[in-house]
């Protein structure tokens, strides 16, 4: 009888855990499930003719998407809605479109036609980028008003200057600014120039970014500054590809006093630049939008595709910086008040992102995809820059608030390993799922909120003596 009693009583304990278990395994699926329960909207946009339309904003139930220079689109809807969407086609210069959607029915591909609203100067404008309101939701919920968001520059309208392919740009872009502001226009081909010296208050424009192709055949950087302080400058519309001895893209170099202020490139490629595709320092006021930045950083692991030095108050939307060629996609030393949203970023031999120095912080990463990095995604060491093999543990060396918000980070040697981040810092919504871990966390103190998958998991070390072995302490 005795044993009767006991055989039952490991029974129902065995019985409590299976239970559990199985609980458990169905939570975990439910928020895997959920994470990965996105609605697509996918089709393509054009003109009048049939041609494509880059930049066109596609938004639904307060998410949106940007079509590419083939003019196609995919929207991933991730919060939950009516199975009727209505959704919202614009760009500036065409009449703005509403079209219903049935999300239940077959996924069909729609193909949408915009108007011209007969704005002639619209090709040489830039748009403004519309964030998501969940973003500025929650960086009011954990920030209150701290974060301070990019300005755009101001553009010259009334002074176009129209290039033909074996025109000076130079001399445009001198005549421009003398001017006293203005547009350079390169119409469709390929046009070619040495190295450049940008000036404030430009605009310098193209066709299409797969129209126009700028082409730099000099072998310094394809352009650097011609002032001490640059404001108001715009690429737009426009591939600029390096040539053999390139050396950086755009390398500026501000002053800790008097930075350079208000910069944005809008549907542009910058591509196969040895050194940094974009290397800048000490400016105020950046805005990337719907560009890509890929295949730079030929000259070593030194180099990337952009590369950020003391600079404040940046906006990265629907961009892709994928394939850095040697270094890391973007690399933010010393950035404060970053907002990237819907970004991409794949492939690399090393580090995907890199955040470190001091007067950096205030980073939110909104609907950001990082995969294929084969060491790790997400690099926040906590180093002084100008001594980065001594290892050093302070706050100061490493950005604080930083807050993941629906973001994926995937199949990479680690996902995130971050030492001494706080503040107030979260990981939201968010996807992990890595080769040997999703978060290594140093001395942080960071928030996971309870819909956040790790399926590799997350390590908390109280010392860096237990930092994984196999990964180089420093960066």
């Amino acid at each position: 009888m005795k044993n009767r009693k006991q055989n039952s009583k490991k029974f129902m304990v065995l019985r409590v855990i299976v239970v559990t278990f199985l609980l458990n395994l169905c939570f975990t699926q439910n928020t895997f499930a959920q994470f990965n329960s996105s609605t697509k909207v996918v089709g393509w946009v054009t003109d009048a003719e049939d041609n494509p339309l880059d930049g066109v904003t596609i938004e639904a139930n307060g998410e949106g998407a940007k079509t590419k220079s083939d003019g196609r689109f995919e929207l991933k809807l991730h919060k939950s809605h009516n199975k009727n969407i209505e959704v919202s086609i614009s760009k500036l210069g065409y009449k703005r479109q509403t079209i219903k959607v049935n999300t239940s029915k077959s996924k069909k591909e729609l193909k949408i036609q915009l108007i011209s609203d007969g704005n002639s100067l619209a090709k040489y404008q830039i748009e403004k980028v519309r964030i998501e309101p969940e973003v500025l939701a929650t960086m009011q919920e954990k920030w209150g008003n701290d974060f301070v968001h990019a300005e755009y520059p101001k553009q010259y309208l009334n002074n176009v200057i129209t290039l033909n392919p074996g025109d000076d740009v130079q001399v445009a872009i001198d005549k421009a600014n003398k001017d006293g502001g203005g547009i350079v226009f390169l119409t469709e081909g390929v046009h070619t120039a040495d190295n450049l010296k940008i000036k404030s208050k430009v605009t310098l424009c193209g066709a299409g970014r797969d129209k126009t192709v700028l082409r730099h055949v000099g072998e310094g950087h394809f352009m650097s500054q011609a002032e001490k302080k640059l404001t108001d400058v715009v690429f737009k519309d426009i591939t600029l590809r390096g040539g053999e001895n390139t050396k950086s893209g755009l390398g500026l170099r501000g002053q800790n006093d008097d930075r350079h202020e208000r910069f944005m490139w809008q549907n542009v490629n910058i591509t196969g630049i040895n050194s940094h595709g974009i290397g800048i320092s000490r400016v105020n006021h950046i805005i990337m939008d719907n560009s890509h930045f890929q295949s730079n950083g030929l000259k070593g692991s030194l180099h990337h595709n952009v590369y950020f030095l003391f600079v404040s108050y940046v906006l990265q939307s629907d961009c892709d910086m994928s394939n850095p060629a040697e270094g890391k996609s973007n690399k933010y030393t010393s950035t404060s008040h970053l907002l990237t949203q819907r970004c991409v970023m794949k492939n690399g031999k090393g580090n995907g992102i890199q955040a470190d120095n001091d007067q950096g912080g205030y980073l939110f990463f909104h609907k950001h995809h990082l995969s294929g990095f084969a060491r790790v995604a997400m690099w926040f060491p906590c180093e002084e820059y100008y001594n980065k093999f001594q290892y050093t543990e302070d706050p100061k060396w490493v950005p604080q608030n930083v807050v993941l918000n629906r973001c994926e980070v995937i199949n990479n040697g680690y996902g995130a390993m971050w030492r001494v981040v706080g503040g107030k810092s979260s990981v939201i919504n968010s996807h992990f799922d890595n080769d040997k871990l999703d978060m290594g966390l140093l001395k942080c103190k960071v928030e996971m909120d309870e819909n956040s998958v790790f399926k590799k998991g997350n390590e908390s070390y109280d010392d860096v003596k237990e930092w994984p072995k196999n990964l180089k302490l420093l960066g």
